[in-house]
């Protein structure tokens, strides 16, 4: 939304590995084209496309190992977001699972991912952190950081998904921590935003 809205017309979210969802079924891609459509982002601005897609809600290399199908290298993946950089202004590319999950088989995950694009592809490439507001985020958010900037990755900045309607002082006293974050070299990381808990659900989910 914040790409159409600051003048982007060609759009494309690319999610590396689906897993989860059977052929035919609804995925992640067809609930972002859904949300920016109810948001008022016309479809033909919007391409979404899935690298690869496995049957079973676990990470990709066991969910691969149950449909006895071979992951898609890192190249592949990059090769697919090179294409669609050539044709959109701005393409966005949605992790599948944390930052050190692996995507490929070969022990390569999204931060890898990012730095293949970053030196291949397009340098203005960067990564924008999605946590929780719950207990144990703080954690979560700052070995996820530590990782990302341990490989060179750009990070763009946090956000917080979940956000109770009304929240109590652990989510606040958390959002409160995660906005005050900085990076190795004395540079904040922004907290972009936070998203409503339940937001982005189908009607009668």
């Amino acid at each position: 939304m914040a790409g159409y809205s600051s003048g982007r017309r060609r759009i494309a979210v690319y999610k590396p590995v689906q897993t989860g969802v059977l052929s035919g079924d609804s995925g992640d891609t067809d609930d972002v084209a859904r949300l920016l459509s109810e948001a008022g982002v016309p479809r033909e601005v919007l391409t979404t496309a899935e690298g690869q897609r496995l049957s079973a809600p676990m990470a990709p290399p066991p969910a691969a190992a149950i449909d006895q199908v071979p992951l898609l290298s890192l190249d592949d993946h990059a090769e697919r977001i090179a294409a669609l950089l050539r044709d959109h202004d701005l393409v966005l590319v949605e992790g599948s699972g944390g930052v050190l999950v692996e995507l490929d088989g070969q022990a390569h995950n999204i931060a890898d991912l990012s730095n293949l694009i970053g030196r291949n592809v397009d340098r203005n490439v960067g990564v924008v952190l999605v946590g929780r507001p719950d207990l144990g985020t703080l954690n979560h958010t700052l070995l996820s950081l530590e990782a990302l900037y341990r490989r060179g990755v750009r990070v763009l900045g946090t956000v917080l998904g979940g956000w109770p309607s009304n929240p109590q002082a652990l989510h606040e006293t958390n959002r409160d921590y995660i906005r005050n974050i900085h990076a190795e070299d004395g540079t904040s990381v922004p907290l972009l935003g936070t998203i409503p808990l339940g937001w982005g659900s189908a009607a009668g989910d």
